[in-house]
């Protein structure tokens, strides 16, 4: 009997390895290389001008709070100054009752923690400011959550720009893996703003926020393409 599986056998794990050699391949595969120049833009760094600017997230009972913001800032060939915030958050988790929460916290943020896998260890989000180089505000950037379910296993991105927006900014976290909405400045007020640090290299490269190639497992952080050379 023994004799008469030994060859089923080896054609199942034979046709076992095959799948999962395809699959890893699959996923694996480089879909996109990175470009890491930078021409059109000048690296900054100015802590006073970072700060002053500096976006305000209400603290979410749920969602927590960012620990602190890290930044880049370049500018343009018309003198522009873009200013890239980046929220910073330990982890994130969909706290939420519901299939698709349970097989996020199983499969995305715990469990396998394809998250890390995907795109690095802990959460960093991008809120961007543009100043004229008068240092008008002329645009503020962000990412809500599109048509949010707190159940579902993944939310929506939506992309938002605001013209000439009047600064404070005040934020407040919309779901569970950080998107936000702007609000009323007067609801920050009293509430303290984050420690700020300028992104340097060594936390760049930790967090894995650029990879030189991206695949369908290995992506990018949310980030504006200026950032990929720091200030000297």
């Amino acid at each position: 009997m023994a004799v008469r599986l030994k060859f089923p056998l080896l054609r199942f794990f034979g046709i076992l390895f095959i799948i999962l050699g395809v699959v890893a391949f699959w996923v694996l595969r480089p879909i996109r290389e990175t470009i890491f120049t930078t021409e059109k833009f000048t690296p900054l760094r100015n802590d006073v001008l970072a700060k002053k600017y500096l976006p305000i997230i209400l603290p979410h009972a749920l969602y927590g709070a960012p620990e602190r913001i890290l930044y880049r800032m370049a500018r343009d060939a018309t003198g522009a100054i873009h200013i890239a915030y980046h929220p910073y958050y330990a982890n994130e988790e969909n706290p939420h009752a519901g299939f698709g929460a349970a097989a996020s916290r199983y499969l995305y943020t715990g469990g396998l923690k394809l998250q890390r896998f995907i795109f690095g260890p802990a959460d960093v989000e991008l809120i961007e400011v543009i100043l004229s180089n008068a240092g008008i505000v002329l645009e503020l950037h962000y990412e809500d959550a599109k048509n949010y379910n707190p159940k579902s296993f993944s939310v929506r991105h939506e992309a938002k720009a605001v013209q000439n927006p009047a600064s404070p900014f005040c934020f407040e976290t919309r779901s569970w893996n950080h998107m936000f909405a702007l609000v009323a400045a007067a609801r920050c007020t009293g509430v303290n703003p984050l420690p700020l640090a300028y992104f340097n290299d060594d936390e760049w490269q930790r967090l894995k926020m650029v990879k030189k190639t991206e695949a369908i497992l290995r992506r990018n952080r949310a980030h504006r393409i200026y950032e990929r050379v720091a200030a000297n």
